[in-house]
């Protein structure tokens, strides 16, 4: 990390964020579809099936993001990534509260903008936490 130019690493966090925004977007779609088909199959089981799902998405996002920006290397076994997704879906809703008050508070489109791009960074930095935490202490 010593040959690392000072700008590098916040870039690395902003583009972590959102390559982690727009995938998790994307396959928010294929997600919503899936649920719906599990709901009318399975009513209750068929939702909390479908939210493990999310989970398991978002875990799966994460650990690659993370193996491409930072090198860092997660398991990729159903239960560590419904616990990853787990940890980094609470996590990301905490710290985003923030971001909903001040879009509640001035809605507007500019507003919007700038809160998605600054919780770029936030989110990256985030994930890349979650992501060194389920390597360190989750290793096979």
């Amino acid at each position: 990390m010593g040959d690392q130019s000072w700008w590098e690493t916040p870039l690395k966090y902003f583009f972590h964020g959102i390559s982690f925004s727009i995938l998790l977007l994307l396959l928010g779609f294929l997600w919503a579809f899936i649920l719906g088909i599990l709901v009318v199959l399975g009513y209750l089981i068929g939702l909390i099936i479908g939210f493990v799902l999310l989970l398991i998405f978002v875990g799966g996002i994460n650990s690659f993001l993370s193996d491409f920006f930072w090198d860092i290397s997660t398991s990729t076994d159903w239960k560590s990534l419904l616990g990853h997704g787990f940890i980094l879906f609470i996590a990301l809703f905490i710290v985003d509260i923030p971001a909903v008050l001040v879009n509640l508070y001035v809605p507007s489109l500019v507003t919007s903008i700038a809160v998605f791009i600054i919780y770029a960074f936030i989110s990256g930095f985030i994930a890349r936490k979650v992501a060194a935490y389920w390597e360190q202490y989750h290793e096979e």
